[in-house]
């Protein structure tokens, strides 16, 4: 009873202090998320569509790669061409490339009747960086692509092999560069889990929970590497390769390089990709430090800032709860409120992924928006806990490969190897 008596009184006193920022960022998340969603989909059709080049970094032979390409192949726009970056000719993701290039027995009978041959272009230029024991493997295949560029493509758009572009996604891009006249525009990931594990719907919940928040070109918006588009005069000035030498962060640095330069990255609201995981307990706590972990080497700021709209809800939520145990009028109408709150998101969320993918609801999407609906105090402790894990350790794994993160621009390699396939 005594500790009962002396904890109340803490707690009543430190509450109002947090509440105030717990109900800014409740407010602000809210309104973020009901924004994000508001009159999509939109109709993007460029007012032209100049010649396009995408620089994709591929490491290893996964299904889920070749099922990449296709749809990359399948973009609703006419003048694009892929460069594929590889480490080396004993990589997988080598020979698959090949594969899909190389013309198949109905191309060449189709030939025979014609009585001629008919040339296939392939879209894609297969690039071999090398191996690399300075930097990560990624930013070394994406160097050795960019001697690939040629004077006609005039948009220079870079993705990711683990991502599903919509049919729409390069038009939507270009869309926003041509119309908006925006030099440079980026995107976000949307995880799609596609095996049925708890862990792939919680990251799954907890990075879509950071889709909707607030991206300020004015102040900062980070790239993903993911989804960033840019005109080629743009990235010759930024001189990226003085940024990329080193370095295991593609995006990160990137985004140094435009504020260097003075340059505003744009998010139009449709650059969203669709990111397809597959994890258990321990991959995807792996996945989620090296994340928070390469923030904390590039943008501790940013780091600082995620951690605290992160833990002060948290701590918020378990103060609230034994006040209101109290009979506290003030927690109980909080801890409403971000119920409330809450729910507003969530369907704002589903809204917004209703509007660009008409996305399937299968069984593993089902179990994720279960988890987002009803197990946020799980998938918000997960995430925290990815965040206060990334500054204790500087090695990570990444794609089959470990490095040793010293800075930004001071990243070994440790081990290499391939990824599982998946």
């Amino acid at each position: 009873m005594r500790r009962g008596f002396i904890i109340t009184p803490l707690l009543t006193t430190l509450f109002p202090i947090l509440a105030v920022f717990w109900g800014i960022i409740i407010a602000v998340s809210t309104i973020s998320a009901w924004r994000y969603g508001w009159g999509l989909p939109r109709a993007e059709i460029p007012g032209r569509k100049p010649r396009v080049v995408i620089i994709v970094p591929v490491k290893g032979a996964a299904s889920m790669t070749r099922v990449f390409f296709s749809k990359l192949l399948g973009q609703a726009y006419d003048d694009f061409r892929v460069i594929a970056a590889v480490e080396s000719v004993e990589d997988p993701a080598y020979a698959l490339i090949h594969d899909l290039i190389r013309p198949t027995a109905a191309d060449l009978r189709l030939d025979e009747l014609k009585g001629s041959v008919t040339h296939h272009p392939p879209k894609i230029t297969t690039v071999v960086a090398g191996m690399t024991k300075i930097g990560g493997q990624k930013v070394a295949n994406l160097i050795a692509a960019l001697d690939h560029i040629e004077p006609q493509d005039e948009i220079v758009v870079f993705t990711d092999a683990d991502t599903w572009p919509d049919p729409h996604w390069l038009e939507r891009l270009v869309a926003a560069l041509i119309n908006a006249r925006y030099e440079a525009v980026t995107g976000y990931r949307w995880m799609v889990p596609v095996n049925s594990h708890l862990a792939s719907a919680v990251v799954a919940a907890a990075n879509t929970s950071i889709v909707t928040l607030p991206r300020l070109p004015d102040v900062t918006n980070p790239c993903w590497g993911g989804t960033v588009a840019l005109r080629r005069e743009t990235l010759e000035r930024l001189n990226i390769r003085q940024y990329w030498q080193g370095a295991v962060s593609d995006d990160l640095q990137m985004t140094k390089a435009f504020k260097d330069q003075g340059i505003k990255v744009f998010s139009p609201r449709q650059s969203l990709l669709l990111s397809p995981i597959a994890f258990d307990w321990r991959s995807a706590f792996a996945f989620g430090t090296r994340q928070y972990r390469i923030v904390f080497t590039h943008v501790p700021w940013l780091w600082a800032f995620a951690a605290f709209c992160l833990v002060v809800p948290i701590i918020s939520v378990i103060f609230a709860g034994i006040l209101a145990l109290h009979g506290d009028r003030g927690a109980i109408i909080m801890l409403a409120a971000s119920l409330i709150a809450g729910e507003i998101r969530f369907r704002c969320r589903r809204r917004i992924a209703t509007a660009l993918w008409q996305v399937d609801h299968g069984e593993d999407e089902r179990l994720a928006s279960w988890v987002d609906h009803l197990l946020r105090p799980l998938w918000w402790c997960f995430h925290a806990l990815c965040i206060l894990a990334a500054p204790w350790s500087r090695r990570i794994s990444w794609a089959g490969i470990d490095y040793l993160i010293a800075g930004p621009q001071d990243v070994r390699v440790l081990r290499r190897g391939f990824p599982p396939a998946t």
